[in-house]
């Protein structure tokens, strides 16, 4: 995990940004969380050999990230914003 600063303008969206970085953002607007296009990868790649299910690897990958002392400080967890990243990582 890292956080990372963006400069945005309306000339250069944050989106634009985080792709040409190699993240795929949450949100095209304001995103919160973005995803490494290797992990988004990853997870296409795992759920054409077996029954997606994305509350299943955000809850494991919670439990990876915290056994790594990371905090995911959100109440609803990464679910809806990595659901929302790779829903259009896929369709895109």
């Amino acid at each position: 995990l890292q956080v990372v600063d963006l400069a945005v303008c309306p000339c250069v969206l944050a989106a634009f940004q985080l792709l040409q970085m190699g993240y795929f953002p949450s949100a095209p607007l304001g995103p919160t969380l973005a995803v490494s296009l290797q992990l988004l990868s990853l997870v296409r790649q795992v759920f054409m050999h077996m029954p997606p299910n994305i509350s299943a690897w955000c809850e494991s990958l919670e439990a990876y990230l915290a056994s790594m002392g990371y905090k995911v400080d959100t109440k609803e967890g990464i679910h809806r914003r990595f659901s929302n990243a790779y829903h259009w990582y896929c369709i895109l």
